[in-house]
């Protein structure tokens, strides 16, 4: 190892700017030793006694001052936590220092740090270490960034099931299936006489499927998981002036959109991020669509429909005054981009009275494979919640996890258990089709090279620096 390498490193762990508190972490062997220099303990729980960093027990903290060892001059007084290995995030020693939030503050520790045998950490370098040495395998290594970056309750809900192991424990399952059938290739391949011969390769096929089946299950689960991680777009769309912006008002809790009476005030989309029944939603309010000479607006109605193509759930808002010829002729419009089953048909300003064509709208709707209706009035609230339930209900549906299933979230996840499960079946396909148990056993192999590259078994080191240099500077 290098000289560089096998240095402590220390980095500030809270974001720029300005707040109460910094944590600033430093991680490696004789850490505390190395700031013994430049901190004085003021104050430690009696029985403790510790005259200097490097003296205090892991798992305590003390006040202490941190100074420039050249001046004398104290920079802030401060709690340091010494952590001793391998009880630690990072399984070495490790050393925190919670001081005051200012700028000047934390550039002056640093400094005193790094000017006396410490290296500034690499992107991700903490994480990365509690990997190595084994802490964490590298699904939790990289549910650690998917907790941080979890900006709803459910994200942080699936974060924290990979980060505590769910996932590692599901693919071990998995993996395990895998190894029993290898050891059975590996005696049909030895003893090919074997009156079982037949039972063991009808054996095989059946951990390969099992194998394949809990693949595919986790792989499923990405439909929920890409939007926990990206947020669902959700589209309001509909004739001018049939209330997009007023609901997008209400579902925001404030003025963010225009509303007048005027037709066609919104020009381009609009876009808000929110959370709806704990799921991270970006509701996206667009231009009224209708047929237009203002060159504007119809650049506007362009780009309505485009923005239909890749959202996740339309609203289709529907006023008492739209008339039937309009909805069906848009309506048809609107299903060229956009698959029935995205789409939710919403009754607008119940309030002022009903469509006298709601009736013959919905049939029409449902001939066309359209299942979701609703009528609300945005300016009473009337059935707004029932609107969220829509929206949470479709996420509901597209993974059919329960509460307690493994979602992913990591689309390379996704993308190694899918091509991991194509090689299982064609493992199955190789035994079924009298091809061989040798083929099916190098392919069975390849599948557990892939599971590995997400629990970190088969992991290369281009793989890891690529993934952890990802992660923030501190973490």
């Amino acid at each position: 190892m290098s000289n560089f390498a096998s240095k402590p490193f220390c980095a500030c762990s809270t974001p720029q700017g300005v707040g109460g508190i910094a944590i600033i972490r430093a991680s490696g062997s004789a850490s505390a030793e190395l700031m013994d220099s430049y901190t004085k303990i003021l104050r430690t729980i009696a029985d403790i006694g510790a005259k200097k960093l490097s003296e205090l027990p892991g798992y305590c903290a003390a006040y202490a001052t941190v100074f420039d060892p050249i001046t004398g001059k104290s920079i802030d007084n401060v709690i340091i936590t010494h952590f001793v290995a391998p009880h630690s995030y990072t399984g070495d020693e490790m050393v925190e220092i919670s001081c005051h939030g200012g700028e000047a503050v934390k550039q002056e520790i640093l400094r005193i740090m790094l000017d006396n045998g410490f290296r500034a950490a690499e992107p991700g370098e903490f994480t990365k270490t509690a990997f190595l040495n084994g802490k964490l395998d590298l699904s939790e290594a990289e549910a650690v960034m998917d907790v941080i970056a979890a900006d709803s309750e459910r994200a942080l809900r699936a974060a924290n099931m990979q980060l505590n192991g769910k996932l590692s424990r599901e693919l071990t399952d998995t993996e395990n299936d895998i190894y029993h059938a290898l050891s059975l290739i590996e005696m049909i391949v030895e003893f090919p006489e074997h009156d079982d011969t037949p039972v063991n390769e009808d054996k095989v096929i059946e951990l390969a499927e099992d194998a394949k089946t809990k693949l595919d299950q986790l792989a499923s689960s990405y439909a929920q998981g890409r939007i926990l991680s990206e947020r669902m777009r959700v589209a309001i769309c509909g004739a001018p002036n049939s209330g997009k912006s007023t609901l997008l008002n209400v579902l925001t809790g404030y003025e963010r959109a225009i509303v007048t009476e005027v037709a066609g005030t919104t020009r381009d989309t609009l876009e808000v991020n929110l959370n709806i029944n704990g799921i991270p939603v970006t509701l996206v309010d667009t231009a009224g669509i209708r047929d237009t000479e203002d060159r504007i607006e119809a650049i506007g109605v362009e780009r309505a429909y485009q923005e239909l193509m890749s959202d996740d759930l339309v609203l289709y808002m529907v006023a008492p005054s739209e008339t039937n010829d309009n909805f069906r002729y848009y309506l048809d419009e609107m299903l060229k981009n956009v698959p029935p089953h995205r789409m939710a048909i919403v009754f607008s300003k119940s309030d002022i009275g009903e469509n006298e064509n709601a009736d013959g709208m919905t049939e029409f709707a449902r001939s066309l494979g359209i299942e979701t209706f609703i009528s609300i009035s945005s300016s009473d609230s009337v059935n707004i919640d029932e609107l969220k339930d829509i929206i949470s209900d479709y996420y509901d549906k597209l993974g059919g996890s329960s509460s307690e299933s493994v979602i992913l979230l990591n689309r390379r996840h996704y993308e190694l258990i899918s091509e991991a499960s194509s090689k299982l079946e064609m493992a199955v396909n190789a035994i079924k089709d009298g091809i061989g148990v040798d083929v099916a056993s190098s392919v069975m192999r390849t599948s557990l090279e892939l599971i590995g590259r997400i629990t970190g078994k088969s992991v290369s080191a281009e793989l890891a620096d690529n993934i952890f240099g990802r992660f923030c500077i501190g973490k």
